[in-house]
């Protein structure tokens, strides 16, 4: 408008936001030009339709992926992404909400329902027809979703966006897309299989939670590079962009949550780990074995095996105190303290007398013996090296012949292993008393068959395992737990007394061996419908052994 006062115009200054949305566009408008829309619409509405190939394809994929995760390899389960097929309707749907095609979105929506179910039900009849049921660690880790696997999905995302819009690479990026929902799925069907919904639901939220973050994250990729830029004006456009934005966000709290009490566990773990030898004076005690669990609504547990010198009495009541000091909530921990001796003392004492005694005595004899003594020191270290695991403690007397060692809890290594290098090394140094002290912990499960009280094959073999265990931990109080799950057992047995029955049976065979042991049968313990569900029916069709 005209200046009273000068008689000329005032001109208005674009501010800094308009300023910055026009250079945007320009961007937007320059890389938009680079590609052909129409070839890359056509490619996309191609590659998400509902087809044979597609549906073996993912029936292909969830099937190798189940088997992996059952075998705990991720090198299967990465190879069950190389075929999946998910990445064509994932990036249909996304394509749809940018270009607001109900077409598109009606046919990348068949494909996705029709591809979950199909590998929903290959995942669940493995499962079904696998004798591995128990929950691996690969399994476990799909089961609590945090921030993190969101990020890792707009990323996946983004790059297959890109991918699919320059024609590069989407065979690669594929794959990465595919890490991050056919694992979930196939777990999900692990946990419909074995009647888990906990780790059923926990899956599925982390599928679905992958296949939105991936295909808004296309949407916004393509609303960048110019797609649907005839449709998005006015209120259409503000709505898909707050539409996004929401769903992202309803995304991110209750992954934010779960990510903040992963890393509090992960915190709370470390601080039990520098608690636990607090009451321990000897500078040799060692943590050989430490199991922190956070149940809901209840006392944080803390089991530990500690080696040491000498006992310390009412540790585990300093070390509870401690950790709720520290931790700020109730605290149950459970301490088992074993006992070693590596004194080198009274060795040092010998090879000083020895040397104190060659002054006066002849010296070829005294060579000779120095000659003994070294070679039987050779003996010796020869022996504590032939040792294949990590050792905490060793007793090795190569004049008796006699060698202890007492291993290091290792992964993978399990009562029966250690009882097999132990015959091993004895086959090996046949002049030689070899013995092997394994780490204290839970005795493996002694399996029985569905509804009755005999031994499931290769279970007597399990019992000698335990047997061996118990002699090499010299326990004196044992405990003999049965258990009977409660399904297809009501049928023929009280499920009460059969669990007893099964302890008793153990009982026998180890009074044969010469322990006494108290027997219990123990049916609808704590929880148990819901442990069946997560960990399988044949977990409570076992006895266990529990030295006291």
């Amino acid at each position: 408008m005209p200046d009273s006062f000068s008689g000329t115009e005032t001109v208005r200054k674009p501010s800094v936001f308009h300023r910055e949305l026009r250079r945007t566009q320009a961007f937007q408008h320059l890389i938009s030009r680079q590609v052909d829309h129409e070839d890359v619409v056509a490619h996309v509405r191609d590659d998400g339709q509902l087809s044979g190939r597609y549906i073996f394809m993912i029936v292909m994929s969830c099937a190798i992926a189940t088997l992996g995760l059952l075998l705990s390899s991720p090198a299967v389960i990465i190879g069950a992404m190389l075929i999946s097929p998910l990445m064509g309707p994932i990036m249909l749907f996304g394509f749809s909400l940018s270009e607001l095609k109900l077409s598109f979105l009606r046919k990348s929506a068949v494909s996705l329902v029709v591809g979950v179910l199909s590998a929903l039900l290959i995942s669940i009849l493995i499962v079904k027809l696998s004798p591995l049921t128990d929950p691996t660690p690969e399994i476990v880790a799909r089961t609590r979703p945090n921030f993190f696997d969101l990020l890792v999905a707009v990323f996946s995302g983004l790059a297959g966006g890109y991918a699919v819009i320059h024609r590069k690479g989407e065979t690669i990026v594929g794959v990465a897309i595919a890490t991050a929902l056919m694992p979930p799925l196939a777990v999900t069907g692990y946990g419909i299989a074995v009647g888990s919904l906990a780790v059923a639901g926990g899956a599925f939220f982390l599928f679905m939670t992958n296949l939105l973050a991936i295909a808004l994250s296309v949407t916004v990729l393509s609303r960048i590079y110019g797609f649907g830029d005839e449709e998005a004006g006015g209120k259409r456009g503000y709505w898909r962009s707050a539409l996004v934005v929401g769903v992202f966000a309803a995304l991110s709290i209750p992954l934010g949550l779960a990510l903040r009490d992963i890393a509090y566990e992960a915190r709370a773990t470390v601080t039990v780990r520098d608690t636990i030898l607090s009451p321990f004076a000897d500078e040799r005690a060692r943590l050989a074995d430490l199991v922190v669990t956070f149940p809901r609504e209840a006392p944080v547990e803390v089991v530990a095996t500690v080696r040491a010198r000498e006992r310390v009495e009412n540790a585990e009541a300093a070390i509870r105190d401690l950790l709720q000091e520290r931790l700020g909530r109730p605290i149950s921990v459970s301490l088992y303290q074993v006992m070693i001796d590596e004194d080198k003392a009274l060795e040092r004492t010998e090879l000083l007398q020895l040397a104190d005694a060659s002054i006066a005595a002849p010296l070829r004899a005294q060579m000779a013996r120095l000659e003994s003594v070294a070679l039987v020191r050779e003996r010796e270290a020869e022996m504590r090296q032939a040792a294949p695991f990590a050792v905490s403690a060793a007793d090795v007397n190569a004049d008796e012949r006699k060698a202890i060692f007492f291993a290091e809890p290792e992964a993978g290594f399990t009562i029966a292993t250690y009882r097999a290098l132990e015959q091993g090394l004895a086959r090996q140094y046949g002049d030689w008393s070899v013995r092997i002290v394994p780490p204290v912990g839970e005795l493996p499960r002694i399996s029985f068959r569905e509804g009755g009280v005999e031994l499931e094959d290769g279970a007597l073999q399990t019992v000698e395992d335990c047997v061996w265990a118990l002699q090499r931990w010299g326990a004196t109080d044992i405990a003999v737990v049965g258990y009977a799950s409660t399904a297809g057992e009501l049928q023929r047995f009280n499920n009460q007394a059969l669990a007893y029955q099964r302890a008793q049976a153990v009982a026998n065979m180890l009074a044969e061996r010469g322990f006494v042991a108290r027997v219990t049968g123990e049916y609808r313990v704590v929880n148990q419908r819901q442990d069946e569900r997560q960990q399988g029916y044949q977990r409570f069709q076992t006895v266990q052994i529990r030295p006291e």
